[in-house]
């Protein structure tokens, strides 16, 4: 066989083989993480409670009107079924890009790490919703022990609720 027959077969075998390995790693089931269900704890509020979750390496107290709708090892969309402005979502990757606003939308927070011995420094940004024009907040931060950018957004009573009970695992 010619030389560059051999090359094209050995190609078109690779590309097969890569086409095939992405269509089996869609049809096989994904096992669901075990680190963001929730565990109920005693509040004196009697109208609603709240859950523990964690995920990207962070615990936090969310009400029990937000319900985990999607859960890996890279996040966690928390939705409130009823109200949809009141979801948080929680991503953690590499490389997470800044957001561009002007220094007084932007605010300066500390994430305490759960053993209570350090914090880490994080940004909060105020920013719009591109589609609406209404206000959206969005914490970012690196976090020390994975090296992975944690970005959560939301905004409103929900929104600040879960972010003052951050702490790093």
């Amino acid at each position: 066989m010619h030389r560059n027959t051999l090359l094209f077969t050995a190609f078109l075998a690779i590309v097969a083989a890569l086409l095939i390995g992405f269509n089996l790693g869609r049809t096989i089931p994904q096992q669901a993480s075990t680190n963001a269900l929730p565990t109920q704890i005693t509040t004196p509020s009697p109208t609603f409670a709240y859950l523990v979750g964690s995920t990207c390496g962070v615990s936090f107290q969310y009400p029990n009107t937000l319900t985990p709708m999607e859960s890996s090892t890279s996040g966690t969309v928390f939705a409130n079924l009823s109200h949809p402005d009141g979801s948080v979502i929680v991503v953690c990757q590499k490389d997470i890009p800044g957001i561009a606003l002007p220094a007084d939308k932007i605010e300066s927070m500390n994430i305490p790490v759960a053993s209570g011995t350090a914090s880490v420094s994080a940004r909060l940004y105020h920013d719009t919703s591109a589609k609406d024009g209404s206000p959206t907040d969005k914490l970012m931060f690196t976090h020390p022990k994975t090296g992975l950018d944690v970005y959560i957004g939301g905004f409103g009573p929900v929104f600040t609720q879960f972010i003052t009970t951050l702490k790093l695992l």
